[in-house]
């Protein structure tokens, strides 16, 4: 999700480019245009996954996820002075919220609040009033617990902007070990299949044990993509009670204008994110696939239209399929303008021991934020998903669900403060979950779905074979959006 002209130009300038490290003969850029809804579709599943798999799939038939929820409510968003952070806390203070921001550096976190009072100007005395600051270091329990055991504040919910992010495993969350110490209910952004995974085996059992709800990987995407992908297999599964999970492919597409808006820190995960191959699930089986290389066309509605998508190694990809047990997945994702795409495919070529040197890439992040906000000025920073159900013993049969926003740093704090809701309303089980596990599917996951969509300009529900409205997947009304 970055201006890559710009980072191109940061890496020639940093010296940190050095063609010849490409091997010789090696194709640095295949550009190759299919459409989206001719993607060959798997054949049959022959996987074990059954639909009373461990995936916690829940029903619910009323929600009580509501933004009423977030009104008095204090919340501890620790990161919030970066991007993200920001976009969280203006957020919760827009719907009520009391907000610390748990940082290092309170004259970054002051720099931050004068840039939230320009953009959200209607809010810029409670952004005054409402919100403060408490330094902290997020990898440090102790540190974190400091904040929330203060005589003064009582913290209803924590969220973490901070990371730990991409191949970060072994780094250690002193924000979730607190929250699950104190019980305190959590919500963070990880970005990282593994690293999530990590965290959830470390501390699922002392959550349940100390009543404590977390979701973990929430978020646009992550986050409300895997909810759209849940709503559309639930809906499909119902309409063909002879279909298994294992029967059905589940394919995102991600579009960003842009950088986003992004932050050093989202830009130093795509460089990271770059250095993996992609994952594909194929009938039940992993397999790695060049990232930003093979190029196909999705559509994400009349405004954002279509655009050049290619494989990337995204969460939802290993998610959607040990949860949801799908037999297939995949995960693509493009920019624009479309050179960029371009030149995301040249990068990915580059050896991956150059873009997994973290700081290094941090480095080239900070150098090139001038040129990617200048740029971002003219591309703009929408931001889109589709998700894709198809079945190999129907062809015919296809869910569609489509969302797109024209600016990503907003959309985030609204998919996140959604998830907010869904933990506040005590329909998360304690633990610690998957989006896609600690949301029931059918009223909940809609409400979430609905929350998150509050700023979209475009959702969309398209059914081939089946029927589905926008109100079951989304849980607002077709009219209520293009």
């Amino acid at each position: 999700m970055v201006c890559l002209s710009a980072l191109f130009v940061g890496l020639l300038f940093s010296n940190v480019v050095a063609f010849r490290h490409v091997p010789t003969g090696r194709t640095l850029f295949v550009h190759r245009t299919t459409r989206i809804r001719d993607f060959p579709v798997p054949p049959s599943i022959h996987n074990t996954a059954k639909r009373s798999t461990t995936s916690t799939v829940l029903t619910a038939a009323v929600s009580d996820i509501t933004f009423d929820l977030l009104t008095n409510k204090r919340v501890l968003v620790v990161g919030g002075s970066g991007r993200v952070g920001g976009s969280v806390v203006t957020q919760l203070v827009r719907r009520g919220c009391k907000v610390t921001v748990g940082g290092t550096n309170e004259q970054h976190f002051e720099t931050s609040r004068a840039r939230w009072k320009v953009l959200f100007p209607d809010n810029a005395a409670a952004l005054l009033t409402d919100v403060d600051f408490a330094t902290l270091d997020r990898e440090q329990a102790s540190s974190v617990k400091q904040v929330l055991q203060q005589d003064s504040i009582s913290f209803d919910l924590v969220v973490n902007t901070a990371g730990p992010f991409q191949g970060k495993k072994r780094a250690p969350n002193g924000v979730l070990e607190a929250c699950v110490d104190f019980s305190k209910p959590y919500v963070d952004v990880c970005d990282d299949y593994c690293t999530a995974t990590a965290t959830k085996s470390k501390f699922f059992t002392k959550a349940v044990e100390n009543g404590t709800p977390c979701i973990v990987s929430t978020g646009c995407w992550p986050g409300v993509s895997s909810l759209m992908a849940k709503q559309l297999v639930s809906k499909t599964l119902a309409a063909r009670p002879e279909m298994q999970p294992q029967d059905l492919s589940v394919d995102f597409s991600f579009f960003t204008a842009g950088s986003g808006g992004a932050g050093a820190t989202l830009l130093v995960a795509t460089f990271l994110i770059l250095a993996e191959q992609a994952l594909v699930v194929v009938n039940g089986r992993r397999r790695p696939v060049q990232a930003m290389k093979d190029y196909s066309t999705a559509n994400f509605g009349k405004i954002v239209g279509d655009r050049n998508v290619a494989h990337l190694n995204l969460l939802e990809t290993a998610s959607v399929h040990d949860v949801l047990g799908v037999g297939s997945t995949s995960c693509l994702f493009g920019t624009a303008p479309d050179f960029w795409n371009s030149l995301l495919g040249l990068m990915a070529q580059l050896p991956p021991s150059l873009l997994a040197n973290e700081d290094l890439m941090r480095k080239l992040s900070v150098f090139s934020l001038p040129i990617v906000r200048v740029v971002d000025y003219f591309a703009g920073a929408a931001n889109a998903m589709r998700c894709d159900v198809t079945c190999a013993k129907e062809p015919g049969l296809i869910a569609t669900a489509i969302y797109a926003h024209e600016n990503l740093e907003p959309c985030v704090g609204e998919c996140i403060v959604a998830f907010c809701c869904a933990v506040l309303s005590g329909s998360v089980p304690p633990g610690v979950w998957l989006p896609e596990q600690a949301v029931a599917g059918g009223a909940d996951a809609a409400a979430v779905l609905g929350l998150a969509s509050v700023g979209a300009h475009t959702l969309q529900v398209q059914g081939n074979g089946l029927e589905l409205s926008q109100e079951q997947v989304w849980g607002v009304a077709s009219s209520e959006r293009m």
